[in-house]
């Protein structure tokens, strides 16, 4: 006698009733988002092969990075545990150099550089969520922006003794071409409280490096791959 099967709509539906529970406990939300986040910003310095390594030695015992800022649009998915981020972010950030007089700090004459570079970033970042109450949840983001290059400028601040000489933009080099499209990596782990059924918060410590530098590769010249930790707070409209 033939075997009989199921019929595939009795089996759907079966399925349906053996998952409704699970579904029914899973979250769902999408939300626009303002964000500030100020961090303080560096660089790890490298160099072309006709670099000697003594010039990249002293250049980098020269140079500190600089406290910047970024501001940001973002739009937010979620589907249970597992969500995504992206959007538009203004980011300023950059370096500073100080090179002293051979008789010391303050003393002779002392030049300072500071660097500061202009980008927008547009951001795809996966966000692995875990709820801790009905409000309060945290998550682990892991994703990549591509940072679009504005402008860099480069402030020079000459000293004589510790007192100001003269300060002003210098002018661009014909020598430095920087990257039009620089990738990055980003990190962070956020905790989101929900302050009713519309909006919510969110504070995000954050690690974000920028994977290459910000000048086009070049056989003898020094170049900088920038790099920021800092905190994102975003308020949220939250849409179900």
């Amino acid at each position: 006698m033939p075997r009989r099967f199921a019929s595939p709509v009795f089996l759907l539906t079966l399925f349906y009733f053996a998952l409704s529970p699970l579904l029914e406990a899973q979250t769902y939300e999408r939300a626009f988002g303002l964000e500030i986040a100020p961090h303080a910003g560096g660089r790890r310095i490298s160099a072309g092969a006709g670099v000697p390594f003594q010039q990249l030695e002293a250049q980098d015992s020269l140079e500190n990075g600089v406290g910047g800022y970024g501001i940001g649009l973002i739009f937010e998915s979620r589907a249970d545990k597992l969500g995504f981020t992206t959007g538009v972010r203004y980011l300023k950030t950059g370096y500073e150099a100080m090179l002293e007089s051979p008789e010391g700090p303050g003393l002779g004459r002392g030049v300072l550089d500071e660097v500061t570079a202009h980008y927008i970033s547009i951001p795809l970042e996966l966000n692995f969520h875990q709820n801790i109450t009905e409000k309060d949840r945290v998550h682990f983001m892991l994703g990549m922006s591509a940072n679009l290059h504005l402008n860099t400028t480069t402030k020079q601040t000459i000293f004589f003794d510790g007192e100001v000489q003269s300060s002003g933009n210098l002018p661009e080099s014909a020598t430095e071409e920087f990257r039009p499209v620089v990738l990055s990596l980003n990190t962070g782990l956020g905790f989101d409280r929900k302050l009713g059924e519309d909006w919510a918060v969110r504070v995000q410590p954050y690690f974000r490096f920028f994977l290459q530098g910000n000048l086009k590769t070049n056989f003898d010249q020094l170049n900088r791959n920038y790099y920021q930790t800092g905190v994102r707070v975003t308020f949220k409209r939250v849409f179900l």
